[in-house]
Order: C-alpha cells, then structure tokens, then sequence
C-alpha cells in the first residue's frame, strides 16, 4: 500500500487525495438505510466534479445531480445518458431549457416563469416543480440557505396556476422536488421538510418521483453527532410508500447527498512552510489557503487538522496559507503535537467543496489530485 508520505513526495503538495473504497463505503451506507426498493441515488455533482470520481459514482450505480449546462457536459463525458440525469437550479433562460429539453432530462422548475417557458419548448412534456419550503422549519444557527431567508422554489399558493398552465398545454407535473439546507447534522429539520415536501406532492395526480434533495451533515468536530442515516431513509420510505398507496402506483424516491458521499473521501495535505512564534501560541504558515480551500475562509467552517506521521505532546498553534491576506486561516487554536518546517498537514473532509472552490488566489497554482484506487495504487485524475 502506497503511504502518504511517498505520495506527497511523488506528487507534491498542496495535494488533494480521494480514497474510492471510501466513497464505495459511503454509497453503500446511503443506499443501505432506504429500504424502500423504487429509488435513485443522485450524486450532486457540485460538489466534486472531477471526472474520475463521476466514474465511480457510475459504476457504483448512482445518478447524477446536475445544477448546469457545464455539469451536463462532463456527466455526459463521464457515460450517464440522459435518464440517470436530473436537472435542478434557478433561474434558467430560454436557451438552458432548450438545450435540457433535447437531451431528454428530467427538470425540476423553479418558477412559475420557467414554467412557462418550458411548455413552449416543450408542450405535451414532463417537469417537476422545486417547492420553496415552509418557513417554520429551524435550522441550527450558520446553516446557508435557511426556508427563512430563501427565495428558492415555487410556493405552494402558485401551485394551482402551475397545474394549470401544465393541463392546457398538455404537460404533466410528474415529480416533486425539495431543498432544506446544506451540511445538517439533525434529523429534525428533515423531518418536518419531508413531512411538508409529501403533502405537497398529493396535490399533483400525475406524480412520478419525490425527490427529498440532501443536505446531510458530515461531523468535522469529534464531538459532532453522526448524521441518522438510517432514521431518515426509513422516514423517506416510509412516505414514499404512503404516496405509492395514494396515488394507487409505485412512487420514485430520490436523494441527492454529495458532501456525505464524498466529504470523508478526501483530506487535502500540504507542507509547513514556517512556524512563527506568537504570544501564549504558535502560527504555522503552509502552502495551501484561501485559493486552495475556500471553506473555512467563506463559511467559518471547521476541519479537523492532524500532523502526518506525528503524534504525542501537543502545543497550540494557529493554521493559515503563507500569502499576503491577513484573514487567510484554515484552522486557529488547534493542539498539534510539536510542528517544524517540512511537516505536513492533512486537512479532513476536504473530498466535498474543496477543489470546486478553489481559485488559486492570491497567485497560487491550483492543487493536483490524487485517487487512491481499490487495488491501493495512487494516480493523477
């Protein structure tokens, strides 16, 4: 088996490395917890693009996600016709329906404007309907795209005059689609949006799918709960089944976890360039930061940092990129066992938002990537 340590030093760093028994895993445990046998499993594709890892997904069974034209272009690269592909975004022009409406995707529509435009491009076709959420729904505090404060989605007092631009040209609302929040890591929020997505759904007689979105949370703090897999895919089944008895024919299931399928996955590794001395602490300066991952500089969001090969007595120390931005830190106040220059740090769950994000600001390279195969061989991708 290939260790980090020859890796980092064939390939370099900044470096970001997935594990694909990892992700297999992570499938698996996804899959697994939804017992209700009619469902699809669509990879958001935002969250990790990179060509490599949309073969897995393939070959592990999955669908695919996608929230633009972009994305449909290297899903379709990466092998997925056009029915394991499912379409949701906002504010789509004419000329993005057009085109989805040629390849035959299925499309979750945002407003009643793009309603509108779709039956003209396509009358007597399918579409489902994005429902903006219940606003009574609370989220833990820092969450992005709260009900609250979201203008996503159709409500529900418009869904009428959406059925019936749909009848008098001949299409059919045949899904339902819905959004809560990104990377939550209770069950509640889920419940009460499932609970509200479904009620939704009965008002649509030609209902083929309910697709309940993600937004599963992957814990990056050793205190953090895991995340209730099973609980919610037997909620989700469990409504699925009550829509199916409804409707009087077996009703779709769809989810569409990204971070939770590919978070875990990757650690993004890079070399200690200095360590300066503060008061009451140490600042370790490395080769990797805002352009190289985003996150804890936009979010505020937290990763767990380790010192590769290292462990015991630890000292406290703050984690930022070596470039000229003041606020550039990937992690401050940490306990690291005794860090030199040359050292290398791996930031965890990095496989989700990382390399996506990433900008190569202030003048920085983009990091390389690396797989890590099932037959433990490491390669660029």
């Amino acid at each position: 088996m290939t260790s980090i340590e020859e890796i980092t030093r064939k390939f370099g760093t900044p470096l970001y490395v997935y594990e694909e028994d990892r992700i297999s895993d992570n499938h698996k445990l996804i899959d697994g917890s939804i017992p209700y046998q009619n469902k699809e499993i669509h990879y958001a594709v935002m969250c990790n693009s990179n060509r490599a890892i949309l073969e897995i997904m393939k070959q592990l069974g999955a669908s695919v996600q996608i929230n633009s034209l972009h994305e449909l272009d290297l899903v379709k690269e990466a092998g997925f016709d056009s029915s394991q592909i499912s379409f949701t975004s906002t504010g789509l022009d004419t000329e993005s329906l057009e085109r989805l409406v040629q390849e035959g995707v299925q499309v979750n529509l945002d407003s009643v404007e793009e309603v509108e435009k779709y039956y003209r491009l396509n009358p007597n076709g399918n579409f489902g309907v994005r429902v903006k959420m219940k606003e009574d729904i609370k989220l833990p505090e820092g969450h992005t795209n709260s009900p609250k404060d979201s203008d996503i989605g159709i409500c529900e007092k418009d869904f009428e005059r959406v059925k019936e631009i749909a009848k008098q040209n001949g299409c059919r609302v045949n899904g339902i689609h819905g959004y809560l929040a990104s990377n939550i890591l209770a069950s509640e929020p889920f419940l009460h949006s499932s609970d509200y997505l479904v009620q939704c759904a009965r008002q649509f007689p030609d209902l083929e799918y309910v697709n309940f979105g993600s937004g599963f949370g992957v814990p990056n703090k050793p205190e953090e709960q895991r995340f209730d897999f099973e609980g919610i895919g037997q909620h989700y089944s469990r409504l699925t089944q009550e829509l199916a008895n409804y409707f009087g024919r077996s009703i779709q299931l769809k989810v569409e976890p990204g971070r939770s399928l590919i978070a875990t996955a990757g650690t993004l590794y890079a070399r200690v360039m200095n360590v300066k001395q503060l008061e009451g602490k140490k600042q370790i300066a490395i080769n990797a930061g805002f352009g190289e991952f985003a996150r804890p500089r936009i979010y505020g969001a937290y990763h767990y940092i380790e010192v590769v090969g290292k462990s015991g007595e630890t000292e406290l120390y703050d984690v930022r990129g070596n470039t000229v931005l003041q606020s550039d830190f990937l992690g401050r106040n940490r306990q690291l066992p005794k860090v030199e220059e040359g050292d290398i740090l791996a930031i965890k769950n990095t496989g989700a938002y990382g390399i996506v994000m990433a900008s190569g600001f202030p003048g920085k390279e983009l990091p390389k990537e690396v797989l890590v195969t099932s037959a433990k061989q490491a390669r660029l991708i």
